[in-house]
């Protein structure tokens, strides 16, 4: 089911893509993505951050009533339920061109969501996936600010959640996120969804909406 609906889900954001013009406020963009989700999913559950511009540095919330304009960037973070099934996923998406701090944001963001995976073990802590992803930002000189992700279930938001010192251990057979976000002069944050299996996490996202930054220009 979770492949469903993330199925799902990496088409409504592509909708959404698709559907994108110049001058239509926030909430009537986001139409595209939940008529989307509707005729894929027919009824469906969700939560979610749909965050424009200035309003990324509050890391959550909705943008409501805003004109996008050039430059911008969007953090649509969704999480989607179906039978008791949920998903939750993440990507950013920049308004008619990227600008090279954009792009070095993106890959940098991108390569901690690399490294949370590599953490993502049997045998490994919440702690230790935390400490993976922000191991990348310090080095740069960074930190980040919120959770490394969470596992998931029954509902979009489980613990553990990927916090620094958390001893719990990662289990087998489990769904977990790994979710990381950068937030200075704008913000950027990429969410993927795994299976643990015993040799490691199986990324459930990457091919139905890989994290190539020239797939999220809204134009």
């Amino acid at each position: 089911m979770i492949k469903k609906i993330l199925t799902a889900v990496g088409k409504a954001y592509r909708d959404f893509k698709g559907a994108f013009s110049g001058g239509k406020t926030t909430d009537e963009l986001f139409l595209a993505f939940s008529s989307s989700l509707k005729e894929s999913l027919k009824d469906y559950d969700t939560v979610y951050d749909y965050i424009w511009g200035k309003d990324t540095l509050n890391i959550d919330g909705v943008t409501k009533g805003y004109i996008p304009k050039k430059g911008d960037t969007l953090i649509m973070d969704i999480s989607v339920g179906v039978d008791g099934v949920w998903c939750d996923v993440c990507r950013t998406f920049f308004v008619e061109e990227i600008s090279a701090e954009q792009e070095r944001v993106f890959e940098l963001v991108k390569s901690t969501l690399r490294a949370g995976q590599r953490a993502l073990k049997v045998g490994n802590t919440a702690g230790d996936v935390y400490t993976a992803v922000n191991g990348v930002y310090r080095e740069k000189g960074k930190e980040l600010i919120h959770h490394a992700g969470h596992m998931i279930g029954f509902k979009p938001l489980l613990k553990p959640q990927f916090l620094l010192g958390d001893n719990t251990l990662l289990e087998e057979g489990k769904f977990y996120t790994v979710e990381s976000g950068l937030y200075d002069e704008f913000g950027v944050r990429l969410e993927n969804d795994y299976l643990l299996g015993k040799d490691g996490a199986e990324d459930l996202f990457e091919d139905i909406l890989p994290l190539d930054i020239k797939e999220y220009v809204l134009k």
